[in-house]
């Protein structure tokens, strides 16, 4: 069955906002693993908004399950991140003109320096996985390298406003998951899912992980956190 991964980068900055540690995304965090997720998901970059360093080193000594660290490409944030010792690194870029925004590694990065810092992470037991769009050529640059899993950007179809274009960007992510299984590779998604999104996504074959944001907090608020978390989680099995 696919898994639910639950992102606390939006909480971090609800907390900001609101300037109170009423909503912590540490607390968050451990409630959504009570409820059911499987795995939680934080980026560590330079940005001073978002959830900090050393919450993500309290949440690494607290969290009960799978730890998933996004991280720009930087070598200041390797040393961090091999310091904090998650159970997953995803490499990934940080778009210039909207700092909350994770975007796809670039071919340039996957082609000339990835393969030099792979082996630090995984001598340190640490899982590999690089944030890419699902294109058959980027797949093929990836063939090379010792990764462990790709995950696939998904916002192409999520944020699709035709049906035609959601199918086609569906199509694109099944296509894509299939040439990263051959190719050895364990498969998550990323980017924008919301609850309308779960029925499709988990046709994606071999896919592993789904992970889910800004919708999973708003119909917390509606429903509270536990049934959100309960809902995402029936979707994801079928039984929805």
């Amino acid at each position: 069955m696919k898994r639910l991964t639950i992102a606390l980068d939006d909480i971090a900055r609800i907390q900001e906002i609101f300037g109170t540690d009423a909503v912590d995304p540490i607390r968050y965090g451990i409630l959504c693993e009570t409820y059911g997720a499987d795995g939680l998901t934080v980026t560590l970059s330079h940005s001073s908004r978002g959830i900090q360093e050393k919450d993500i080193r309290l949440l690494k000594e607290l969290r009960r399950s799978y730890l998933n660290l996004h991280i720009p490409f930087h070598t200041d944030l390797f040393k961090l991140a091999l310091s904090i010792a998650p159970d997953m690194v995803t490499f990934v870029e940080i778009s210039s003109s909207n700092p909350d925004q994770l975007l796809p590694l670039s071919t340039a990065i996957l082609n000339e320096t990835l393969a030099e810092v792979l082996p630090d992470f995984q001598a340190n037991n640490i899982s590999v996985a690089v944030l890419i769009a699902p294109d058959i050529n980027v797949l093929k640059s990836l063939s090379k390298l010792e990764i462990d899993y790709v995950e696939l950007d998904c916002s192409e179809y999520t944020r699709a406003t035709d049906t035609n274009d959601q199918l086609v960007a569906l199509d694109n992510l099944k296509t894509a998951a299939m040439g990263a299984a051959k190719l050895g590779l364990g498969i998550n998604c990323f980017g924008n899912i919301g609850y309308s999104h779960l029925a499709d996504l988990v046709q994606i074959p071999h896919l592993e992980d789904i992970t889910m944001g800004k919708s999973l907090i708003h119909r917390a608020f509606l429903v509270g956190l536990e049934k959100a978390i309960q809902e995402a989680r029936l979707a994801i099995s079928g039984s929805a």
